[in-house]
């Protein structure tokens, strides 16, 4: 097989991939969480706040009590929201259907396959 059909058979992988049930949700829960104010400017505040706590603890520099308390209360905040719940599931289950496609073609390129049927892997490579 040439490397052109390898690309092409790889973009047609990338297209079923697209039209997944996983990469939907995932999508349309993204839309959500951008349309909904709180729920994105939480996360950003989050994203904001856990930069700026990295940047000191690489620096060498001593994260305070109330630094700290505030990255929990953020969390907790981020744990207690419906949209980032949904938001974390759907990662989850797009990640999931990756590594499942990166395990089948691992398994096709060393010529390995499921030897007892789907549950010897559970079912990843069938």
């Amino acid at each position: 097989m040439t490397t052109e059909e390898i690309i092409r058979l790889a973009f047609q992988l990338g297209d079923a991939v697209a039209q997944s049930e996983e990469v939907g949700k995932l999508k349309d829960i993204q839309t959500r969480v951008g349309n909904d104010t709180s729920t994105y400017d939480l996360i950003i505040r989050y994203q904001d706040a856990k930069n700026k706590l990295e940047n000191k603890y690489n620096d060498g520099l001593l994260v305070t009590k109330g630094e700290e308390d505030h990255i929990n209360i953020l969390e907790q905040q981020l744990n207690a929201n419906q949209l980032v719940q949904e938001l974390v599931l759907a990662q989850e289950s797009f990640d999931n259907l990756m590594q499942a496609v990166y395990f089948a073609m691992n398994q096709a390129i060393s010529g390995d396959s499921c030897s007892s049927g789907c549950d010897s892997c559970g079912g990843s490579c069938c």
